[in-house]
Formats: structure tokens, sequence, C-alpha cells
């Protein structure tokens, strides 16, 4: 199936879900395409409730499932128009043009929403754990609003190659680079601003030439990529991120090859106030393919439960976020 163009007509209906319901009596597969995040209104990606013009132009593309196997979504939390999701490393935040299974069509399907609800923060492909999603638009607004006044608390878990030691913060600016034909995030880019990301040694494991370290991590600031472009700057770059100078494989003590299928980068917990000023917190267990690396690695099991104690040193004023920290 190629990408489908439709010029919307004047009995079509008042919304996308109605024109595409109309459309899909003669081509299966379009009814859902909003839902999915296939369908694009003028060329801007359109959710079903979104109203129509006679002239508008309607673009839905071809389905396309590609992340077979991934474990499944879980919803953590919910109060009013707010919830905590956890998301699959090989699971998008938000979906592809092609529909690729993602985070909030899965969350939509789960909790039966009519459309996705809008991700306030977002993980990578490759990046497991907590995302902030809104329902509706006041929680939407509120979000907007925490995050701008730095009330948002995110804590992740990441394990590095290398010796990192003590704790500190990370603050090299961050814009972008040209790297392999395209433009990643990079310390000192074009367009650099400034970052600011906290971090602790847990523990350390691997020993002799392939040393690794469990990390904590809390963000300060919210660049793309900023906790792995600030880890790979400290000469520890996270395992498995290949963008950033991680390691594709890692060697056991024991002489062992093991291939890194995912970033070993964690979003743990998300703290944030309601509309009441009560903190709402919610927190992803640390998964099964992570453990096992550590473990793999001869690292101590006990130091996941480490991770949430304390706070890491040379604290700095909460500043406001500017995206996702991932």
């Amino acid at each position: 199936m190629t990408t489908a163009r439709f010029r919307v007509g004047p009995s079509d209906g008042p919304t996308v879900a109605d024109v595409l319901e109309r459309l899909g009596g003669a081509s299966p597969g379009l009814a859902g395409a909003a839902a999915e995040g296939r369908a694009f209104l003028n060329a801007r990606r359109a959710r079903p409730d979104d109203a129509v013009a006679p002239g508008d132009e309607l673009a839905v593309w071809p389905a396309r499932r590609d992340a077979p196997g991934a474990p499944p979504v879980e919803v953590l939390a919910r109060w009013g128009e707010i919830l905590v999701a956890s998301k699959p490393a090989a699971l998008p935040t938000e979906p592809e043009r092609r529909g690729t299974r993602s985070l909030v069509t899965e969350v939509a399907e789960l909790l039966g929403l009519r459309a996705p609800p809008h991700a306030a923060s977002r993980l990578d492909v490759g990046v497991s754990g907590v995302v902030l999603c809104a329902t509706g638009p006041r929680g939407q607004r509120h979000l907007a609003a925490m995050r701008e006044a730095g009330r948002v608390a995110r804590v992740y878990v990441g394990i590095a190659g290398g010796r990192v030691e003590g704790a500190g913060t990370w603050d090299a600016p961050i814009g972008a680079a040209r790297s392999r034909g395209r433009s990643l995030p990079a310390v000192g880019g074009a367009g650099a601003k400034e970052a600011a990301t906290r971090y602790r040694a847990v523990a350390s494991a691997g020993g002799g030439a392939a040393p690794a370290t469990l990390l904590r991590l809390d963000p300060v600031t919210g660049r793309m990529h900023q906790l792995r472009v600030h880890a790979a700057h400290a000469g520890a770059p996270l395992l498995g991120d290949r963008d950033h100078g991680g390691a594709r494989s890692v060697t056991t003590a024991r002489g062992r090859v093991l291939p890194l299928a995912r970033v070993a980068l964690h979003a743990l917990r998300v703290a944030v106030p309601d509309e009441a000023g009560e903190e709402r917190a919610a927190l992803a267990p640390v998964p099964d393919e992570l453990r096992d690396l550590w473990g793999a690695l001869d690292g101590d099991g006990s130091a996941w439960e480490e991770v949430l104690t304390g706070t890491p040193e040379a604290a700095l004023p909460l500043a406001a976020p500017s995206g996702g920290a991932r």
C-alpha cells in the first residue's frame, strides 16, 4: 500500500475520524489511521477529532508493524488528565509516519481513549522507562507549566562503559553536529545551549579491561540526548549507545560476548505536583535485560536498590527543562 491522499469534500464529515470512517468502506485499513498516527491533515499529524473543511488534504501512510515482541506497555499512575506510562525500549514514544506501534497508541488502546495522549516527555527508541502524558488540554497545560517552572523531577539509571568516580554535575553545553551523514546532539555543537546533569556513581563492575559503572542521573535541563552526550563526554558512554560511542557488545569475565540491542539507560522515576500542589510520583521497575547485563558484568545486584537512596552531590537549583533528556 502506498500513501493515500484525499481531498475533503463538503459531505465527507466534520472531523478526521468521520472522513476516514467513510473512506474506510472502500479502502480497509483507513478507519483507524488517525489513532495509529498515520493520518496527516494539511501535512500535519492529525488526531481523530480534528476538524476538517472542504478542500483540506488528508494523507494516510501505510501501516507497518516493525516492533514485534516488545514487552507490553503499562500505565503506572493516573490522576485527572495526567498519566504516567512505562515505555519498553523497543517502542518509539510517538508513532512514526508509517504507524509503527508506539507508547501513546498502545496507551490509547489499553485505556479505550478516542485519541492517543500527548507525551509531555519523550524517550528514544532503545531507552525504557517512565513517560508523562496528558489525556486532555487541561492536563497538557498543567504539565507544560510544571516543566517551565522546573517542577518535574526525573531520575534515570544507566550502565556506562568505563569508570566513573564519586558524584557531581556535568555541565557541558549541547548543540548539534554532523555525524555519519546526519545531525546528532553533541557537546559544543551548532547552537549549543547550557545543559546540566547531576550524576552519582552507584557501583562499579567489570574490572580488568572492560570496567562498567552503574550511574544515577538526574537531568536539571532537558536537551535532546543530554544524558547520553554528557556520559560520553565524561569518557564513559552508555553501553549500547552507538550514536555516542557506546559499546555494541561487551565481553564478560568468562569470555562470553554479549551483543547490546538497546541503550543501557532507563527512566526510573518521575515526580510532579498535581493541580492541588500535592507531589505525585511513579516508578518503573528496571527491566530484566538491564539487570541481566549488570549481572553478566559481575555487578552487585543489590546496587539497583541503592540508586534512589541519597542525592547526587553538588546540587544545583532546579532549572526549567526544555524538552526531554534521554
